[in-house]
Formats: structure tokens, sequence, C-alpha cells
């Protein structure tokens, strides 16, 4: 293993990626696991424990994302001063205080409370301050790092459903909370801490990488109107697979699509999703930062059209959720990117943060949001809407190619 660059020597090629790329892989797996993942599967038993209301018991949790929205400015800032690794080793143990206290909640204002902390915990662990903190140690070589993170993370469901599951049948809800603070603090907090050693000094940038930048990165104020119409593209997205989370199945009943088949193809949206990152990860080399943004983003309304444009039946849905799946896939690389090809490495932190600021925000509100539309509208509409909305994703994105190549003094 290569030593870490001392501080103002720079950084030698390779030197330490391998070891980051496995150890913040496996720590996302975890800390998605049990602060994301987990959930789904304790709701259920909160609810039959506790009798308190649906809206409360899953309001919880849209409470935690809204909370991860508004602290990921700050924790952006911090990460750009230097504290990734501090904030990457903290968060686990804050989402850790969480869950404890979710364990012992008995009352509602406990139970949202321990929301607010697992909350916190998200905005300090997942994947945002993770990107921030690679892109601060690896500069713009940061995309291949990223991408093989997204890689190992997209399996946090694939492990922590059915261990969450097995676990759930010999434990009541609070211990398996119980249990999980201890793993976050146990697993998480030093596989975060030996993944990144020295000081982070950016890389320099390799002339026969194509995925390097044409431009450079852009400064005030262009760089905030630029962040604002990001922003726009990442929530446009995150709203419409946040409600999809919840309403797809439904929606495509509503269409005419059995459930059977509805189902199946909703099991075909997770390896979809991984095959998108796997070959990214292989052959997105040749494909610049921006052309990755076209195609993570544009692929979300072509899936919308396909059902508009050659009705609902089994093939379609199973189309839909191959094409939906892999923008899924590479829309989470795309948000650790793109930024670092417009922003550049040195303000990430702060960038990544104001960008998930209004994401986590808009993916908190979508599955109710979402639900009163289609309790207003049919399943046909709810298919329009959202590939307009994904369409405006596209729209945004363009704006921002085209003020990017603009000349600048």
């Amino acid at each position: 293993m290569s030593e870490p660059a001392r501080e103002g020597e720079p950084a030698r090629k390779g030197d330490g990626v391998a070891r980051i790329v496995t150890l913040i892989g496996l720590a996302q797996i975890v800390t998605f696991g049990i602060l994301f993942y987990a959930f789904a599967l304790l709701a259920p038993r909160i609810l039959a424990e506790t009798g308190w209301e649906p809206g409360l018991v899953y309001g919880g949790f849209s409470l935690a994302m809204v909370t991860a929205g508004l602290v990921a400015p700050a924790v952006g800032a911090l990460i750009d001063r230097n504290h990734g690794r501090t904030i990457l080793m903290v968060g686990p143990v804050i989402g850790a205080a969480g869950l404890a206290l979710l364990a012992i909640s008995h009352s509602p204002a406990v139970y949202l409370a321990s929301f607010v902390v697992v909350g916190l915990g998200m905005a300090t662990s997942l994947y945002d301050p993770a990107f921030a903190t690679i892109g601060r140690r690896l500069g713009l070589r940061a995309r291949r790092a990223i991408s093989a993170v997204t890689l190992l993370g997209g399996f946090a469901s694939t492990v922590f459903w059915p261990l969450t599951r097995a676990l759930l049948t010999d434990m009541d809800w609070r211990m398996v909370a119980f249990l999980y603070a201890g793993l976050l603090i146990v697993i998480a907090v030093p596989l975060h801490g030996l993944a990144f050693q020295g000081r982070p000094v950016p890389l320099p940038a390799d002339p026969d990488d194509a995925a390097q930048p044409a431009i450079r990165p852009l400064d005030p104020p262009a760089s905030y109107r630029t962040l604002i119409l990001f922003a726009v593209v990442v929530a446009s997205h995150g709203f419409v697979t946040s409600a999809m989370s919840v309403h797809l199945i439904p929606l495509l009943g509503g269409l005419g699509i059995s459930e059977r088949d509805a189902v199946i193809a909703g099991m075909l949206i997770g390896p979809a999703q991984v095959a998108a990152r796997t070959l990214e990860m292989l052959a997105g080399r040749s494909l610049a930062p921006m052309a990755l943004g076209f195609v993570a983003v544009g692929t979300l309304p072509l899936a919308f059209l396909l059902l508009m444009l050659l009705g609902a039946t089994p093939v379609t849905a199973l189309a839909f959720a191959l094409v939906y799946g892999a923008s899924n896939g590479l829309v989470t690389i795309m948000r650790g990117v793109v930024p670092l090809y417009l922003f550049g490495a040195a303000r990430i932190g702060r960038m990544l943060g104001w960008i998930a600021s209004p994401a986590l925000l808009v993916k908190a509100l979508a599955p109710a949001t979402f639900a009163a539309f289609l309790a207003d509208f049919s399943a046909p509409a709810g298919v329009r809407a959202s590939a307009l909305i994904g369409m405006l994703a596209v729209a945004a994105l363009v704006i921002i190619a085209i003020r990017a190549r603009r000349p600048r003094p």
C-alpha cells in the first residue's frame, strides 16, 4: 500500500484509491442499509406495537430526510475545511444515537426527535459527504472512485433487507434498532477512519483521461446560477424517483398492468441500476461528465415516454423498468461527478451540500404529493406528469451545458 501524501506534497497517481473505494463502499453498505433501508421493515412493527397513526410513523422518516436536507450545506462547508474524515467518522455515531433514541421511544415526541437525530446521521455519513470527501482527496480523478463506491453501495438493500427480516423473526424492532446502532459504531466508524489517511491533496489531471473537463471550473456569480440549475436537475429527478419508490406498483396497475407483471417489472429496477453503474465504471472513461449527465437524466423521461407511446403492456413495463433503473443508477454517479467538473474540488463540499438540501426536502415530500395528485387525476396523468418533471431536469441540464461551454475571460 502506498504511503499517503504528506502535506504540501503532490499526491501520486493511484495513492490510496483502492483503499478509499473498498472501505467507503463497505461503509456505505452499512450506513445506507441501516439508516435508509431498514426502516421499510421496522415501520410495520412500529405501527403494530404502538398503534400510532401511519402518518406519524412514516412521517418520522420524512422528518429525517428534511433534517438531512437542512444541515447538508453546513456539513459540506466543514468538509471543504478538510474535516471530511472527521465528519464521516462522527456521522455513524450520530446515526447510532438516533437509533438508540428510537429504540426507547414510547411517545410521539421522542419518536420524532429520534428521527431528527437520524437525519443528522444521514447528512454526515451517506453518499453526499462521502462524495465530497472523495472529491477533496482525489480531485477530478474522483469519478471512477465515486462510480465504484456507488456500485458497492448499491448492495445495501440486498444485504440489509434480508438481514433485517431475519433479525425481526427472533427480536423485536427495538432490539434490532439497538443492534444496528452498535453496528454503525463498530463497523462504519473504523471503515471511514481507515479510508482517508494523510491530508487531502487533489491528484493532478491525467491528460489521457477523456473524463477531465475541457473548461476550468466556473467562478462566481456564474457558478451560483449554475448551482441553482443543477439543484433543479437533482431535485426534479429525485421527486420522481422518490414518488415511484412508493407508487410505482399502483401506478402501473392503474395503467392496466396486473400486479404480478408490475412486481416483476419492479424487481428489474435494482439489477438495472447495478448494471448501469458497472457499465459506467468499466466504459465510462470515454464519456465526458456532461454526457454522463445527459444519459443519466435523459433516460428518466424516456422511461415514462415508453409507457405513453407504446402502451401499457407487460413488455413495455419491463422496458420501462430497465430504462428507469439505469437512470436511477447513473444519476447517483452524476451527482458526484458533474459538480466536480463544474465547480472544481476546492469547494465541492459546499456545492454538494447546497445541491443535496433541496433534493432531500423534495424527496421527503414527493410520496405524499404524488399520492394527492393520483387521488385527483388518473394514472396516465401521473405518467405524463413524471415525464414532464423529467424533461424539466433535462432542460435545466441543457442550460448548464450551454453556460459551461460559453467562453469566459
